[in-house]
């Protein structure tokens, strides 16, 4: 199907529903506010290829800043679709990403920020050293210096724009710390993750022609997941759409904003719905789950919203289960009987998800799945898999590529070449670089196809024969080479870790393995049936959670993600006559006609 043809289509698919319809064709700045299930990534990836299309003049084109590299590798997927592909008139990326390939890289030479023109990003035991160097000359007492500079981070991250009174103002002994700090890694001529956005937009701000080189480059910028992107983010939208003429449309929603800890603030949506100057469309309709499954998530969340289900739809299913005693016998009926009654019940595994808050009590899940046989996937910081990570992602594919996809192109070979180039030389590879990747690359997976190694051995080779040569020639400045030395440490065969190579290589969402996530993990995700783990009294909420009016509020929003997650079925299991005071809501809720 051409792009013209494939894009005309999805308007059409949008007609049906006339909020997103008014969207998508919306050429003033805009504010959707998507509920779970209503469209959202839909609506967003139809009206880029709209503006593309009808809006913006070639070479021109847009930008679409998203919440991490996942949320950033489903966009592409999904604007394929509709014939546009991530490159010269698309960037799809992080904050961090954009802040790094749109304005430091190309004009780090041009303006004075102590930076050489070979920066590189700091790596994590470089970043604790400099912390140390940073508070024994800027503060120097006998505290310890990571325990202050976790209080640092979040004034770092929180006040962006540090030529307002509250940079000097409120705890300057930590402005100190923090501007010591960047000094030390100036120094070395490097600059961490959360330096790349606060960076950027004191390049833009004080220096206007950047931003014009922006405006002339990207008139429109995207932003998706806007309740999850904080302080930084919100400083550069309003330097780059409020005051330089770049155009805004942004999807988000207050009610999932479950990021505080990362610097996330609901209240930074809020204020641009609350703007004259931005037109705020709110999708109602929630296409994923069943009508009891809707009522529930409004109890939930505790507060009434018009959201509302397709006519014609599925009720969907709830149940509630309660064991007799804590974590370890929830995790044992939980592989004893819910997920065998959901399997009788006709769901695939690999549409059931387990969730729960900690990645301590995915290993309990874990072990009771290991247990009873139960084949799961773990997309928790425990995971074999960073799910967020591009350079595991390409790890994966080759995996699949060596097992069997080498016969049906999936993945095709030009897409694993491509991932290489962009992870190993960023945007620009010169003619016998990407002969030589390629070589290299290319007998590497040969020599996969058919060998008995397993993950562990396989993933070791990899590392020798390709990450060592690729080292060495890298212009990529966010390197994750680290990634495979996790990967190899999480597949140790002496604490039985290993696994075949073929299981290794499955999809993520398939391959009949039970899905194990964090609530904050399986955000933005959706799956046939849901098992939220351990909803007991000291769990939703917890003590930590009560002790701020805030705290208990973003608690409340991340069982609302957990129990909108499912379609058809939401089973709920904690200890009995110690149930979280929520599922007493969630159940009266669920019950109205």
């Amino acid at each position: 199907m051409s792009s013209d043809r494939a894009l005309l289509q999805a308007m059409a698919e949008l007609n049906a529903n006339p909020e997103q319809a008014a969207a998508v064709v919306e050429r003033g700045h805009c504010v959707v506010l998507a509920g779970p299930g209503s469209g959202k990534t839909k609506t967003l990836t139809t009206a880029m290829a709209r503006v593309l299309a009808q809006d913006v003049v070639e070479p021109r084109g847009v930008a679409c800043i998203t919440y991490n590299n996942e949320c950033a590798i489903e966009l592409e997927t999904r604007l394929v679709r509709l014939g546009v592909s991530s490159g010269d008139r698309a960037f799809i990326g992080t904050v961090h990403g954009f802040a790094l390939s749109q304005v430091i890289s190309p004009y780090v030479r041009c303006v004075p920020v102590g930076l050489p023109s070979e920066f590189r990003v700091a790596t994590h035991l470089e970043v604790r050293a400099a912390v140390e160097v940073a508070y024994r000359n800027a503060i120097d007492d006998d505290d310890d210096p990571h325990r202050r500079w976790k209080f640092a981070s979040e004034k770092r991250k929180r006040d962006v724009d540090r030529s307002r009174p509250e940079w000097w103002g409120h705890n300057p002994e930590l402005a100190t710390f923090i501007e010591a700090y960047e000094a030390e890694l100036r120094r070395q001529g490097l600059l961490d993750f959360d330096d790349m956005p606060l960076l950027a937009y004191r390049m833009i701000k004080e220096n206007p022609w950047i931003r014009d080189a922006l405006r002339a480059r990207f008139p429109v910028l995207f932003v998706d997941e806007y309740q999850d992107l904080g302080h930084a983010l919100h400083e550069l939208v309003l330097l780059l759409c409020f005051g330089g003429g770049i155009r805004l449309f942004a999807v988000g929603d207050a009610d999932q904003s479950i990021y505080a800890f990362a610097g996330a603030n609901p209240e930074l949506l809020e204020s641009l719905v609350r703007r004259a100057d931005v037109r705020t469309i709110r999708l109602r309709f929630n296409y994923r789950s069943g009508g009891k499954i809707i009522r529930a998530s409004l109890g939930a969340l505790g507060e009434e919203r018009d959201y509302r289900g397709v006519d014609g739809a599925h009720e969907g299913g709830l149940s509630f289960w309660h064991v007799p005693y804590g974590h370890d016998s929830q995790a044992q009926a939980i592989a004893d009987t819910i997920i065998p009654k959901l399997v009788e019940q006709g769901f695939e595994p690999g549409q059931i998800a387990v969730l729960y808050r900690t990645a301590k009590l995915g290993d309990k899940v874990a072990v009771a799945l290991k247990d009873a046989n139960i084949p799961f996937v773990r997309t928790d910081t425990n995971a074999l898999v960073k799910r967020s990570s591009r350079f595991a992602r390409f790890i994966e594919d080759c995996a699949r590529w060596a097992t069997g996809g080498w016969r049906d192109a999936d993945p095709p070979y030009v897409r694993l070449l491509s991932q290489a180039k962009t992870l190993v030389f960023g945007r620009h590879a010169r003619e016998k670089e990407e002969l030589d990747l390629s070589a290299q690359l290319m007998a590497f997976l040969h020599s996969s196809i058919g060998s008995a190694e397993t993950t562990h051995e396989w993933l070791q080779r990899f590392s020798r024969e390709l990450i060592t040569p690729w080292r060495k020639v890298s212009r990529n400045t966010e390197q994750e080479w680290e990634i495979c030395s996790q990967m190899i440490t999480n597949t140790d065969p002496t604490r039985d870790l290993d696994l075949a190579l073929a299981q290794f290589a499955g999809h993520v969402e398939g391959a009949g393995r039970v899905n194990l996530s964090t609530l904050h993990s399986a955000k933005g995700r959706e799956f046939d049936a849901v098992i939220m783990y351990g909803v007991n009294a000291s769990d939703f909420p917890s003590e930590r959670d009560s002790r701020t009016p805030a705290g208990l509020r973003e608690a409340r929003r991340l069982f609302y993600v957990g129990v909108t997650r499912p379609k058809k079925h939401l089973s709920l299991i904690y200890q009995e006559h110690h149930h979280s005071p929520w599922v007493v809501e969630l159940y009266q809720r669920s019950q109205r006609a």
